[in-house]
């Protein structure tokens, strides 16, 4: 019997898993919650510029040329990876 036991719920463990990023975003959150009490003027316009930069860029549009990009050139990655695989399956069968 393995020490270490199966998670009954899938969700349990994506959510035990999602913990490792847990304690990072609550130090990053912590922080940026006492500079906007520090410094309440300089993050109202960090906020700002923020949202004025988020509206005028085409996020959707970048997001959507990225994936493109991404899902294009999978295709052929597949294909150079299999041959190669291929490749040394063809080689290892010839060495005697």
């Amino acid at each position: 019997m393995s020490s270490v036991e199966e998670p009954k719920n899938p969700e349990a463990g994506a959510a035990r898993s999602a913990g490792c990023c847990e304690k990072p975003l609550r130090e990053w959150r912590a922080a940026a919650e006492e500079c906007a009490r520090k410094e309440p003027a300089k993050c109202a316009v960090f906020a700002f510029l923020a949202g004025f930069v988020f509206t005028i860029l085409p996020v959707g549009q970048i997001l959507d040329a990225l994936m493109r990009l991404i899902l294009g050139l999978i295709r052929p990655a597949l294909v150079i990876l299999g041959a190669m695989k291929v490749f040394e399956e063809i080689e290892k069968r010839r060495q005697p």
